[in-house]
């Protein structure tokens, strides 16, 4: 593509998230709230029990899983902290290899399009790392680390209507 092929492409795209994990969600928590005025959280639990159709290198997930993700906004941007406790995931795997960090950028897809646009990567090369589902939320994770140095994730994106119950807030509101 030239310059202008590539605004063009770019125009409508949407960044929606930067993502990090962590070996500490809560000590990941307290410094960005500390340090970056950057809170307050929303936390979930992800296991085999939330988490639909997970898929690890395209294989399906059968043992059992469990991951910590903390959601906090900034403007329209969503930041993320990831904390693996078991099982099969690429977060893990990460950590042993890289350390805490960076971890992906999110890139929103509309539900009508991301199958072709997932298609459309593994025509490039660009397979898929990790794919599940969270209520409507749907993840790709692409493999993009030889390529870029970080992994780029898709999804849809959409905002969960979630049951008291299922999250908590970091930090947490002080009784009354």
């Amino acid at each position: 593509m030239n310059n202008g092929e590539l605004r063009e492409f770019n125009k409508s795209r949407k960044i929606y998230q930067i993502a990090v994990v962590t070996r500490d969600l809560e000590k990941s928590m307290k410094a960005w709230v500390d340090n970056l005025g950057i809170g307050p959280w929303t936390v979930l639990t992800f296991t085999q029990d939330t988490v639909d159709n997970l898929h690890v290198a395209d294989e399906p997930v059968t043992e059992p899983f469990k991951f910590f993700i903390a959601i906090s906004w900034v403007g329209d941007m969503q930041f993320e902290i990831i904390q693996p406790v078991y099982g099969p995931t690429i977060y893990e795997k990460f950590l042993q290899e890289k350390g805490e960090g960076l971890h992906h950028i999110k890139e929103r897809i509309a539900d009508a399009d991301i199958d072709a646009v997932v298609a459309a990567y593994r025509e490039k090369g660009i397979g898929v790392m990790q794919t599940g589902r969270f209520d409507v939320d749907v993840h790709y994770y692409l493999a993009t680390e030889p390529k870029l140095d970080f992994i780029y994730e898709l999804g849809n994106c959409p905002v969960l209507d979630l049951p008291a119950d299922m999250y908590s807030i970091y930090p947490p509101e002080p009784a009354n």
